[in-house]
Formats: C-alpha cells, sequence, structure tokens
C-alpha cells in the first residue's frame, strides 16, 4: 500500500518531535544529568502524544501517515527512554522486554492490518492507556520511587499491556475472518 496524503501536517511534526525530546531524555539519563531536565523532556513528549492527535481532529488532518507516525514515534519513544532506565538500573529488563514486545506484536499484527484492510487502523483507547502507563511507570523510575510503588506500577502496566495486545490481536483476528 502506497501512504496517500500530506507528510508535514502540525500533528505529525508533533509526533516526530516526541521521538527528538525522547532521546534527548534518554541521552540525560545515560549521562546522569539533572534529573529535572529528563522529567521536562519526558512531560514534554508526553503532551506532544496528546497534542497531536487533539490537532489532527480539530483541524480535520488525521491522515494515514499521522495513524503510522503516532504510535511509531510511541514505540520509538519507549525504547530509547526504556533503554536508558534498564541501563541505570531504574526498571528491570524484562519489563522492558515486555513492552517491547507488545510493540513489535501490534506493529507486525498492523501491518497485516493494511494488507487485509487496505488502510491504517488508528490507535484504540486501551492502547492509549497502556501508553500512559508505560510513560508513568518510566517516571516513577526516573523518580526512583520505593519499590512497592515501582511494583505497583509495573504490575498495572503489564495488565494493562496484555489487555490492549488482546484488544489488537481480536482486531485483527476480526479482519481475517471477515475480509474486505
Amino acid at each position: 500500500m502506497l501512504i496517500q496524503g500530506t507528510f508535514w501536517t502540525f500533528a505529525n511534526i508533533l509526533s516526530i518531535s516526541r521521538v527528538l525530546f525522547s532521546a534527548a531524555a534518554a541521552v540525560i539519563i545515560l549521562r546522569d544529568g539533572p534529573i529535572s531536565w529528563s522529567l521536562a523532556l519526558l512531560l514534554t513528549a508526553v503532551i506532544t502524544d496528546w497534542l497531536d492527535g487533539q490537532i489532527a481532529r480539530r483541524t480535520n488532518t488525521v491522515s494515514e501517515w499521522g495513524k503510522i507516525l503516532d504510535p511509531a514515534a510511541d514505540k520509538i519513544s519507549a525504547a530509547l527512554v526504556g533503554i536508558a532506565l534498564v541501563w541505570d538500573d531504574l526498571i528491570p529488563l524484562w519489563f522492558l522486554g515486555v513492552v517491547l514486545l507488545r510493540d513489535l506484536l501490534i506493529a507486525v499484527g498492523g501491518m497485516a492490518v493494511v494488507r487485509y484492510s487496505g488502510s491504517v487502523q488508528m490507535s484504540n483507547i486501551p492502547g492509549k492507556i497502556a501508553v500512559t502507563a508505560i510513560a508513568i511507570t518510566f517516571f516513577m523510575g526516573l523518580l526512583r520511587a520505593d519499590q512497592i510503588v515501582m511494583d505497583i506500577c509495573i504490575w498495572i502496566t503489564v495488565g494493562l499491556l496484555g489487555f490492549s495486545l488482546a484488544i489488537y490481536s481480536s482486531r485483527l483476528a476480526s479482519m481475517h475472518s471477515n475480509p474486505a
């Protein structure tokens, strides 16, 4: 499928900027830089994640590109920041593995959905909630929260990741059993 439409919309620029903010935060984390800078960059990334969709819908610039860029930016950002947090021993490696495996499965499933339907599907609400839970868990790790707080964040996030993966899998299964 050839992606059509405008690439350089304000919403898409916000999605791309999220990766840059997250990459800068990851570098600061890895260099043991000021936590306040890392937090500010990550908060800015989270705000762009919320804003890009709002702006696209309100300005009527929702695009096939945006449907790809937004979740891709989420996945790349989670990987970059997650690797930095694992490197600094602020979150467990297995947790990052769960995040990355779920993201990989959703990306592969998304490509299958495009193959079956011919269009890119938008992210769903459980997926957005799971991404928010990842961000909260990362924030708690960066803030060096007490172990009980980290455990609660991690396990709630793992549950939300599993639930959102089940929803995405159901979408793929229904498209496969009912081809367009």
